[in-house]
C-alpha cells in the first residue's frame, strides 16, 4: 500500500470516532523572498552569479477530538530570475495523528496513531536524538517539518515518562536529494524520560533494518534561575552518509559503520534581555579535517581534465552529509528587547539575533544575522516581517568558504490568524 492509502484509511478510522468536541482551525501564511549570491570554489566550477526567488507556504492546523492534523501547500520558485527554476506546489501532510486515552489491563495509556513528529532533541544547533528525522531550528527561509508513521504509547509515573515506539519513516515525502538516497527505516524502540528536581534526564534505545541498534540519551540542568547546562549523545551501529573511496571512484552514498554524536551546551540569559546559547558538538558521520583537505586537493587535480570532471564534482556531494564538518562551534545571541528601559519600550518590536557557526579545525564561519519586526498582534492573529542572511566565510581552504553559496538574504512574512 503505498504511503497517501495508508494516511487515507487512517483519516477515514480517526475521523470515523465519535464524541462531542469543537473543531479549532489555524492558519499560518508565509512568504520568503530569497536572494541568493553563489561563487566559483574549490569545489565547483561554476562562475557564480545571482539568483532571486519567490516561496510561499500556507499550513492549516486542525484540532478535532483527539485527532490533529497539519496539511501544508507549499510553492516554490513562484517568481524566479533564472528560467531553470521552475515552478514547483505540493501539497503535504505534515502530521496527521490520533491521541487517546485509554487503559490496557488496568494500566493508564496515552497512544498516538499516524503521522507525527518525534522531536526529543535538546541541543540548539545539533540535535543528535532526532534519529527519524533532522529539524533545523530557526531555518532562514521555509522549512516543512515532516513527521513519520508512528504509534507510541506512554505511562506516566511520579518523576516522568515510558515510552514505547514503533516508526516508518516511508511516509515523509522524499524532497531532497539526500532524502531520496537514504533507505528509509521502520523499527521499534524504548524512551524514558524523567525529571529529578532540576534535571531533566532522557535515554533512547531503538532498532531498525538500517542502522541496527541505535542508543542515546540526554541531561538537561538549571543551575541558577539564569544558567542551564545541557547534553545529548548517539550511537549507532550503521549509518547514512557520502563516503570517499579511490581517486578514481566517485564519492558515493554508502553505509557506514559505527557513527558516535555528542553535544555539550549551555543557555544563559540575564535580566537585561540578553540570551547566549554556546554549544559544541562532534558528528562522526560526517568529513574530519583529513578527508575535507582530500576532498578538495582531488576535486581541483581532476578538474583539469576534461575526462574527470564529473569525478571532480562529486566531491561536492559532502556539502550534504548532516553536518559539513565532524567538529562543530555554535553561538547564539538574542536579545529580548522588551526587556529595555520604559523609554525605549518602542523597540520592543524588534527582535535581533545572531548565531555564529565556527569550524574550529579549518577556521570555517557561518553567520546568520536576523532581525525581527511584530508589524500586528491583536491575541488572535499577528504578523511578523523578518531580514535574515547567511555568510558563508573563513580561511581559504576551510569548508564553509568553499560553499557555492557565498551569502543568502531572506525577507520573511509571516502570517498567524
Amino acid at each position: 500500500m503505498t504511503k497517501k492509502g495508508r494516511l487515507f484509511i487512517l483519516l477515514m478510522l480517526i475521523t470515523g470516532v465519535r464524541a462531542e468536541a469543537n473543531l479549532n482551525v489555524n492558519w499560518t501564511w508565509q512568504n520568503s523572498l530569497e536572494s541568493e549570491q553563489s561563487r566559483h570554489t574549490k569545489l565547483n566550477n561554476d562562475s557564480g552569479g545571482s539568483t532571486q526567488s519567490l516561496d510561499s507556504l500556507i499550513t492549516s492546523t486542525v484540532e478535532w477530538n483527539n485527532i490533529t492534523g497539519t496539511f501544508v501547500m507549499t510553492g516554490n520558485n513562484l517568481l524566479a530570475t533564472d528560467s531553470q527554476n521552475s515552478t514547483d506546489k505540493k501539497f503535504i501532510v505534515q502530521e496527521l495523528f490520533w491521541q487517546p486515552e485509554m487503559k490496557i489491563a488496568g494500566l493508564p495509556l496515552d497512544i498516538s496513531v499516524g503521522k507525527e513528529r518525534l522531536d526529543w532533541g535538546v541541543g540548539y544547533g545539533f540535535r543528535p536524538l532526532d534519529i527519524f528525522k533532522s529539524y533545523e531550528r530557526n531555518p532562514p527561509g521555509i522549512q516543512v517539518d515532516e513527521g513519520v508513521g508512528a504509534a507510541t504509547a506512554s505511562w506516566f509515573d511520579g518523576t516522568g515518562q515510558w515510552e514505547l515506539v514503533a516508526t516508518d519513516e516511508s511516509w515523509t515525502s522524499s524532497n531532497t536529494d539526500q532524502a531520496r538516497r537514504a533507505k528509509k527505516q521502520h523499527g521499534i524502540g524504548f524512551r524514558r524520560y524523567a525529571l529529578l528536581r532540576n534535571t531533566e534526564l532522557q535515554g533512547i534505545m531503538y532498532f531498525d533494518q538500517v542502522h541496527y541498534g541505535t542508543v542515546g540519551g540526554s541531561v538537561v540542568a538549571v543551575l541558577s534561575p539564569a544558567l542551564e547546562v545541557h547534553s545529548s549523545f548517539a550511537y549507532a551501529q550503521r549509518y547514512q552518509a557520502y563516503k570517499q573511496g579511490d581517486i578514481n571512484e566517485p564519492v558515493k552514498w554508502a553505509m557506514g559503520h559505527d557513527s558516535y554524536q555528542f553535544l555539550l551546551g549551555l543557555n544563559w540569559a540575564n535580566t537585561a534581555g540578553l540570551n547566549i546559547i554556546g554549544e559544541y558538538w562532534y558528528d562522526g558521520r560526517s568529513w574530519d579535517k583529513k578527508m575535507w583537505k582530500q576532498a578538495i586537493q582531488r576535486s581541483g587535480e581532476l578538474s583539469h581534465h576534461s575526462d574527470t570532471r564529473e569525478l571532480a564534482s562529486s566531491y561536492s556531494y559532502g556539502l550534504y552529509n548532516r553536518s559539513l564538518v565532524a567538529q562543530n562551534l555554535m553561538l547564539h545571541f538574542k536579545m529580548d528587547m522588551s526587556a529595555l528601559h520604559s523609554r525605549r519600550l518602542w523597540l520592543e518590536k524588534f527582535e535581533p539575533s545572531v548565531d555564529l557557526l565556527i569550524s574550529p579545525t579549518d577556521g570555517g564561519l557561518v553567520a546568520t544575522p536576523r532581525l525581527s519586526y511584530q508589524v500586528y498582534e491583536s491575541g488572535q492573529s499577528d504578523m511578523t516581517l523578518e531580514l535574515v542572511s547567511r555568510f558563508y566565510t573563513g580561511f581559504a581552504d576551510s569548508v564553509y568558504a568553499n560553499v557555492p553559496d557565498r551569502n543568502l538574504t531572506f525577507i520573511n512574512l509571516k502570517v498567524n490568524f
